[in-house]
């Protein structure tokens, strides 16, 4: 009990030891940020002023919005104030204030990095719109990327804006000439709104790579230009949903082609569980009871299996059939998974041997006095404890074919067919043993094979739940600051690396025997264990440019999908607004003759699939110049990211409010609710009235053939020009 109080307590200290470290905050590093706007009252056509001012701490520096050197490109400040046309138009372009210091960084390869301390003064021109009204106005200003670093090292940037009080007075004043074109570039219907200040960064040329590796990852955004309620984000998607054709009426109507890959997934992961240590200590109990039986019938025999194996069928199919169920709002909710991390380490540190884990005595003599009842309510029982206990080390394999529970695309008929797959396989295995009980005799012993079976589970477990613990904080923080892609990946390297050198016999752990040499097989295991954490190693370090290394190969590439990497360089133009993108598309239609095509992902935040894809196949040299072609939009479906909001930030609930509904619209629109999905739309006019026809829908999911997906993309293109 003491060992066990202890492992919880330091568990504690270990979790709560990063906040030691505050004094490395945001708002230490800026202890006052403001912006402001000169006159604070002004009649349209007046010219004004914006100011931003961030004060520095002693120790802290930060960037300015242009670097002179290309390989310096990613340290930059990022402000994005948009021009509306009823309230501020920005004139002119960025300009960093003087005072800039300069240094060298071996690191990225640069000899002038420029970088602010003390107090830095941003100062923009603006034109109070002609068509504002007069009346009080919040505006918020600020910054969508800005740096705190100092002596060790960079704070992950964040998005600052503030609320600035301004007032439109009666009146008007002439626009002053030398910003007429910038006015009226706003103002005029066709133009698109102009965003200032904006600093296009020269790209540094990329190294021919193969057609399989990642040039880098795919994470551009159009912020959107003004701040919507989910009413208004709900009425455009049933607009866009009256627009499509009826679903009996189209060629691409949902079909499951996932669901003998779900059950196959149950079974193995059924026989699977069979060689955790929960079941081994059953084998004995089941042996004394079928060998006092071995002399019935065979019919009699075959009737004692049937109901052995059944009862373990039906209590922990009808289980595993509950956890499935609600897999899907279980993997999304953050505080589901801190409880599912916390409970993935409490039986991490049982099988690593720190504790041994008890059922209550009460449970078990109450199912065990009933065993020795006989007939067939004592073998009933007698599965209700094979069962009962069994289900401490089952549990979370569930999570091995819960994941693609979570996509959506089953029925309650077919997760009950998963879970029904999953505890048949388990239970076979003994129908066999229930029927020809000297057979039971012949298996292993439970020694020290299976206490080292035991420690590599251990060592799974803890790395399942970082990305539990991961998946949580990306809900609950705009902010990742615990559980970092680095901090994560830093300790899957760990665990691998000691995972391995246990099993080449260089530690023992309580529960293992003294042994004089260690199995070819458990060597090769190990070797293979250190082998995963070498190859990994070089994801923790970036390169010249700033960028992550990605070692080549797909290990890496599901890896680095698994841990759900943070977003990397603006590249691909995203938006999250399908019926704006639409409407555009329509509208450019309408003007060239020329057909417009929408790609539309429905994603996730947490989805690992869609991460897979987005890093490792979106960007690659042949797919990324045929997403060009297309207007794109992703539709988040658990949470939608706060970088999309240019004005206004949203709640958490509000994102989680706009997402559901995107997942809502997808269910609606397709019957299907995996991820990712990806579709194509071609808006169009006809007889006066604007349709979306749908070109193709791709659900493969995780994309395993680029060759297909690219095939997919070409299609509007090809029969176009046939």
């Amino acid at each position: 009990m003491k060992t066990c109080l202890y492992s919880l307590i330091g568990l504690f200290l270990f979790a709560t030891a990063p906040l030691s470290a505050a004094d490395r905050s945001f708002d230490a590093a800026f202890p006052r940020i403001e912006a402001k706007i000169e006159p604070a009252e002004a009649k349209p056509g007046q010219v004004v002023t914006v100011q931003l001012l961030v004060e520095v701490a002693n120790g802290w520096h930060t960037y300015p919005t242009v670097q002179p050197e290309e390989g310096a490109s990613t340290q930059i400040t990022r402000i994005s104030m948009q021009s509306k046309a009823d309230e501020l138009i920005f004139v002119g372009k960025a300009q960093d204030p003087p005072g800039s210091h300069s240094k060298a960084d071996p690191t990225l390869k640069v000899s002038d990095l420029r970088y602010y301390e003390g107090q830095v003064i941003w100062t923009f021109k603006a034109v109070v719109s002609p068509k504002a009204m007069p009346g009080e106005r919040t505006l918020k200003l600020g910054f969508t990327k800005l740096f705190a670093c100092d002596d060790q090292g960079c704070l992950p940037p964040r998005k600052v804006l503030q609320d600035v009080a301004f007032k439109v007075m009666d009146g008007s004043v002439p626009v002053d000439p030398q910003y007429q074109k910038a006015v009226d570039a706003v103002l005029t219907p066709e133009a698109v709104p102009m965003v200032q200040p904006k600093v296009e960064q020269p790209q540094p040329p990329q190294p021919n790579r193969s057609p399989v590796q990642s040039i880098e990852p795919a994470s551009s955004i159009i912020p959107r230009e003004k701040f919507i309620t989910i009413e208004e984000h709900q009425a455009n998607l049933d607009a866009v949903f009256k627009q499509l054709p009826p679903l009996s009426e189209r060629a691409d109507k949902p079909v499951n082609v996932g669901l003998g890959s779900f059950i196959y997934t149950a079974i193995f992961w059924g026989l699977i569980s069979l060689v955790t240590p929960c079941v081994f200590p059953m084998i004995p109990i089941t042996i004394s009871s079928f060998l006092k039986k071995s002399d019935q019938s065979v019919r009699g025999a075959v009737k004692q299996a049937l109901i052995y194996c059944g009862t373990i069928i039906i209590v922990l199919g009808i289980s595993a059939f509950a956890l499935l169920r609600v897999f899907r709002e279980l993997s999304v909710d953050p505080y589901m998974n801190i409880a599912l991390g916390a409970i993935f380490v409490f039986f991490a540190l049982s099988l690593l041997g720190m504790y041994d884990i008890v059922l209550p005595s009460s449970l078990s003599r109450f199912t065990g006095s009933r065993e020795k009842k006989g007939g067939v309510l004592g073998t009933i029982f007698m599965a209700l404890t094979f069962t009962i206990i069994s289900f401490t080390c089952v549990a979370p394999f569930l999570g091995g074919f819960g994941g693609m529970a979570a996509s959506g695309q089953f029925s309650t008929i077919e997760l009950a067919l998963g879970g029904l797959a999953f505890a048949t396989a388990f239970a076979a295995p003994f129908f066999v043993l229930a029927m020809f009980p000297a057979l039971l005799k012949k298996l292993p012993k439970a020694g020290n094979w299976m206490n080292t079976v035991k420690v590599v589970m251990g060592f799974l477990e803890l790395a399942a739940a970082l990305k539990f613990f991961r998946t949580a904080e990306l809900r609950l923080s705009a902010e990742v600051n615990f559980f970092t892609y680095d901090a994560v990946l830093g300790m899957w390297v760990a665990l691998m690396i000691f995972a391995g050198i246990y099993l080449l016999g260089l530690y023992r752990l309580p529960h293992d025997y003294p042994e004089e040499h260690i199995s070819v097989t458990r060597m090769l295991i190990g070797l293979g264990f250190v082998s995963l954490g070498l190859y990994l190693l070089p994801a923790m370090f970036r390169t010249g440019d700033g960028e992550r290394q990605r070692p080549g190969g797909t290990v890496y590439a599901w890896v680095d999908a698994f841990l759900l990497p943070e977003p990397g360089k603006a590249d691909l133009p995203w938006s999250v607004d399908l019926k704006d993108t639409l409407d555009a598309a329509r509208a450019e239609r309408e003007r060239t003759g020329v057909p417009q095509y929408v790609f539309t992902d429905f994603t996730g935040v947490t989805c690992t699939n869609c991460k897979y894809n987005e890093y490792s196949v979106f960007s690659t040299v042949s797919v990324k110049p045929l997403f060009k072609k297309f207007r794109l939009v992703q539709m988040y479906t658990d949470e939608v990211p706060t970088e999309f909001f240019a004005n206004g930030t949203p709640t958490d609930s509000e994102r989680e409010e706009e997402a559901q509904a995107n997942l809502a619209f997808q269910s609606k629109v397709f019957g299907d609710e995996r991820l990712p999905l990806y579709a194509i739309f071609e808006p169009v006019r006809e007889n006066g009235q604007d349709k979306v026809n749908i070109v193709g829908v791709y659900k493969e999911g995780k994309i395993n053939e680029p060759r297909e997906f690219m095939t997919f993309l070409r299609k509007p293109f090809v029969k176009k020009e046939e």
